[in-house]
């Protein structure tokens, strides 16, 4: 892989976990609020600030693993090895993180009726 890749998959985390960031403060959906359909509009209208903070939970550490990633891989030649273990063991936790954030997300959607197959 090139260099360039990698520097996009820091740059791409720094943007991901920015914007996740500010869900988790604000709790709304900086964007228009719309769906796809009709009904998936209502669905948003509809949710609570708690799932807004899932979903920049979810951001948020997506894009702190991206960036974990492009880093180490990136520049994994030019960093010390006490550097690259600890990285490594970062990584496994956000990939945790990301798993856990994920569930919290789709127990928050199913506690709220916010899924596609739920009406309305």
């Amino acid at each position: 892989m090139t260099q360039t890749f990698y520097v996009s998959l820091v740059v791409l985390g720094l943007l991901l976990g920015g914007y996740g960031v500010g869900l988790l403060m604000t709790g709304r959906n900086f964007g228009s609020g719309r769906g796809l359909l009709k009904a998936d509009t209502a669905r948003l209208q509809r949710a609570p600030a708690i799932y807004f903070r899932a979903i920049g939970a979810v951001m948020t550490t997506a894009g702190l693993a991206l960036l974990n990633r492009g880093v180490f891989e990136g520049f994994r030649s030019g960093l010390a090895g006490g550097v690259v273990t600890a990285l490594e063991i970062l990584e496994i936790v956000l990939y945790l993180a990301v798993l856990i954030s994920l569930l919290w997300l789709v127990r928050l959607a199913n506690r709220y009726k916010l899924f596609r197959w739920n009406k309305p």
